[in-house]
């Protein structure tokens, strides 16, 4: 089996947990070094080995042993065992899984299509709305590039958050980006109140994900040049593309 291939079957795994939350099925966790997540906290390290887990009950989690300790500033979004239904059974289930080594070894792709530094290529995009976009309209301003598809679970589950980026900085030019088109992409658009400017039908952008998997950002600054690249999401990643962004958007105004 390719990395590829293992790092797809995970992916579907963590999309199959954030759909659960956002509907009446049972929620599925992130089990990692004994701590629980409601979604992956951390996607730089190197995954070693995932494991399904599911009780009798029906409670789940996806368990991933990592190939090096998670950072403590991810444990304030721990959530206690306590919390999750049938805890402590899913904590056992993982550690005897992992002494029988029943899990499916996996790794992270890390191919760079496109890297800080490079200039942002000229394009013609359209909007959720039938409206064209290039590189004119964004010319002299700090731009942040947003690529998803509906069944990126993590994807959508970030879109609230990403809303409030937009609202808090304004001169910030905010696209999302998807290979599917508008009758497809409306409605989880709506259903989250995704605010950025939304292009679809996207034969342009998607070949930069590569092998690395959704969701992707690629942050430019007011001269079009790249000047930041980031695979994945979890809440470290987006506090500090966050502040990336801000610091980005005031220094381009001085």
């Amino acid at each position: 089996m390719t990395r590829k291939v293992i790092l797809l079957i995970a992916m579907l795994a963590f999309a199959v947990c954030v759909i659960a939350q956002t509907t009446n099925e049972r929620q599925k966790y992130i089990l990692i070094d004994g701590y629980f997540f409601n979604e992956m906290p951390v996607t730089r390290q190197s995954r070693k080995t995932i494991y399904m887990l599911k009780t009798p009950n029906g409670n789940s989690a996806l368990g991933i042993e990592l190939s090096t300790p998670l950072p403590k500033e991810v444990l304030k979004y721990a959530i206690p065992k306590e919390q999750v239904p049938e805890g402590k059974l899913l904590l056992k289930m993982f550690n005897e899984s992992k002494a029988r080594n029943q899990g499916i070894s996996a790794q992270v792709v890390n191919e760079t299509i496109v890297k800080a530094g490079d200039k942002f290529p000229t394009f013609s995009a359209t909007d959720v709305d039938g409206r064209k976009w290039t590189n004119a309209d964004v010319k002299g301003k700090v731009m942040v590039l947003n690529l998803w598809y509906t069944g990126c679970g993590p994807c959508c589950a970030e879109m609230p958050e990403l809303s409030l980026w937009k609202r808090e900085m304004p001169d910030v030019m905010f696209f999302s980006s998807t290979f599917e088109d508008a009758e497809r992409a409306r409605p989880v658009l709506q259903k989250q109140g995704f605010n950025w400017i939304h292009l679809v039908n996207d034969i342009q952008f998607t070949k930069f994900i590569g092998g690395n998997g959704y969701p992707m950002f690629i942050v430019v600054d007011e001269k079009g040049i790249i000047a930041k690249v980031e695979y994945g999401t979890s809440h470290i990643q987006r506090e500090e593309l966050k502040k990336f962004i801000q610091t980005l958007s005031n220094k381009s105004r001085l």
